[in-house]
């Protein structure tokens, strides 16, 4: 007499296999939306500190120079005008004020490359003053 329990298969069935999978796929369709979410705005610290370390350059400059730079990075050598982030994710650039010259006013802006370009802020900017603004989003939900 054969015992059956010696010689029964072992491991796992198809349908136990394609239950497995579908619970995986389920919980991946919840969480990936939120991680990519996370992603994109933690990538606005990069673009914020971007922002910030051009204006506190181009203070450093006026107080040389008596008159703001057009270049993002007016103390490289060569200057540049536009300034990539250390993570490449935004390009500043920086500009006169609307209503001024760029002598007395800037207007500094970070505008979002590869892969963050699918945040919800499309830029941020900040000013000679202080003054912060952003588009696409709320200046509070991108300057936070």
């Amino acid at each position: 007499m054969i015992n059956a329990g010696r010689n029964a298969p072992r491991g796992f069935t198809l349908l136990e296999l394609l239950i497995v999978v579908a619970i995986l796929g389920l919980l991946t369709a919840i969480a990936l939306p939120g991680y990519q979410r996370s992603v994109l705005v933690g990538g606005r610290a990069e673009g914020r500190a971007s922002l910030l370390q051009v204006a506190a350059n181009q203070e450093r400059y006026y107080a040389d120079h008596l008159a703001y730079s057009s270049n993002a990075d007016p103390f490289a050598t060569p200057a540049g005008a536009v300034l990539t982030s250390a993570g490449g994710l935004y390009r500043v650039s920086v500009a006169a004020c609307p209503d001024g010259d760029i002598e007395h006013c800037f207007v500094a802006t970070a505008v979002p490359e590869g892969r963050q370009t699918a945040d919800t802020c499309q830029s941020m900017a900040i000013t000679h003053t202080g003054l912060r603004s952003a588009s696409g989003d709320t200046v509070a939900e991108c300057w936070r």
